[in-house]
């Protein structure tokens, strides 16, 4: 309800300043306040209640069969497993039946429930009959029919349960034998975002990229235990990852469609964010043969990437050029680090602010809030961490922190100053690159 009413006072002030420029006609802006207000919110809150719901059902179940184990024959096990399975898929059909303005709330529902069913029944089944295997076959079988269902029905709720399960099947799989890279998660994940694209749903990019972020952290933290790559040189890679996907996220490629803003959006966080790291992590980088042929590959994908946007007119000169040199400068700053020291994370500092300077320009440029935010948000931060780095060490304890205290507010302040003129001023009309 909060988050609705400063939706509200938001777009009551948006329409106020768009009607002051001509754009939107002042005597609708009633009729379309009053709209806003009267939809979105029952269905919303029924939606997130039945969800609930199905959860704390698959967790009943789950405690019922597991609290009973022991007492239970097999046949009623499989019974109790099977029969609550699909029940819930044939009160799924029968409500998708009734009418099409309940399947996406009850239809949905009953079909999560089917999907969890399935997966208790795969885990208590193996252990039941002692099937041979690791806990990350019982994941993969419970992913494999969450996407089937996801496909078949096709239920969006099967799908979120789908995206969540693959980078669970990776860490399991990474754990029970960490001498190898689990490369199958890209299976069942480029599956879903086919599924995603199929059903023409956005949020669902979301998901898949945070799902595909999990496995590259999963991925960074195996590459430094298992072969000893340093934290700084994993870091660097993982910003240059980021950079290939904010720099996908400007080609209209039909395959990829619903996933354009939130490649852009997450592929430019994660990219500031890792960058923000990299000065504050130590360790050496020596040029081993496999990091340098990962870090040459990934500036190949960003160049080519960056390229094939040029030439469709859909990502600016200024634009471009700042992608390239930001993934120059994290491909080298590992390396640079070791042959020059402390003076080349001073000088990734000062490439930081201008890439947080630009940061804002990209976002005034696009139109793009997130962006504008973005880039206040970098700058800030890395101004803090200046602070604590240099100020902090020349000041006693009590001088220090008022001292901290009063800049850090002023920036606060003056940072807010400076995004809310920026915004004020984007027009419609400015060129828009993403």
């Amino acid at each position: 309800m909060i988050w609705r009413q400063h939706y509200l006072k938001r777009l009551s002030g948006d329409l106020d300043r768009w009607s002051q420029r001509g754009l939107v006609d002042p005597a609708k802006i009633p009729a379309i306040l009053k709209d806003a207000q009267g939809t979105g919110s029952p269905n919303r809150l029924t939606t997130v209640l039945a969800i609930l719901g199905v959860v704390l059902l698959g967790f009943a179940a789950m405690s019922f069969v597991a609290a009973n184990w022991a007492d239970m024959a097999k046949l009623t096990k499989l019974i109790v497993l099977g029969g609550g399975m699909w029940a819930a898929i044939g009160i799924a059909i029968w409500n998708n039946r009734r009418g099409e303005d309940r399947i996406d709330l009850y239809t949905e529902a009953a079909v999560l429930l089917a999907v969890i069913l399935f997966g208790v029944a795969v885990m208590l089944i193996g252990q039941m009959y002692h099937i041979g295997g690791e806990y990350s076959d019982g994941l993969m079988l419970w992913l494999a029919g969450a996407l089937v269902t996801a496909w078949l029905a096709p239920s969006r709720a099967a799908l979120i349960l789908a995206i969540i399960l693959a980078p669970m099947w990776s860490l399991a799989a990474l754990v029970e034998d960490p001498s190898m890279l689990h490369w199958q998660f890209v299976i069942p994940i480029s599956l879903a975002g086919l599924l995603a694209t199929g059903m023409g749903w956005r949020p669902a990019a979301h998901l898949i990229i945070v799902a595909w972020a999990v496995w590259f952290t999963i991925t960074g933290m195996w590459l430094m235990g298992e072969y000893d790559w340093p934290s700084a040189g994993v870091t660097a890679l993982g910003a240059m990852v980021a950079l290939v996907v904010f720099a996908k996220g400007h080609l209209p490629l039909r395959v990829v469609a619903p996933f354009e803003d939130a490649m852009i959006h997450w592929g430019l966080f994660a990219a500031m964010g890792l960058a923000y790291w990299l000065p504050l992590l130590g360790g050496e980088f020596e040029p081993q043969p496999p990091a340098l042929w990962v870090a040459i590959a990934l500036a190949l994908a960003i160049i080519a990437t960056v390229g094939l946007a040029l030439s469709q007119r859909r990502l600016a000169m200024a634009d471009a050029a700042m992608i390239i040199t930001a993934s120059t400068v994290l491909f080298a700053f590992p390396y640079a680090r070791v042959e020059f020291g402390e003076i080349i994370s001073w000088a990734f500092v000062v490439a930081y602010f201008g890439a947080s300077v630009w940061c804002v320009g990209y976002g005034t440029r696009s139109h793009d809030r997130f962006s504008v935010n973005l880039g206040f948000a970098a700058f800030g931060l890395m101004a803090v961490y200046v602070y604590f780095e240099t100020i902090g060490t020349l000041l006693g304890t009590a001088t220090f922190f008022a001292v901290g205290g009063i800049l850090l507010i002023a920036l606060s302040l003056g940072l807010e100053r400076i995004r809310r003129r920026v915004l004020a001023h984007q027009t419609p009309d400015e060129e828009t690159q993403a």
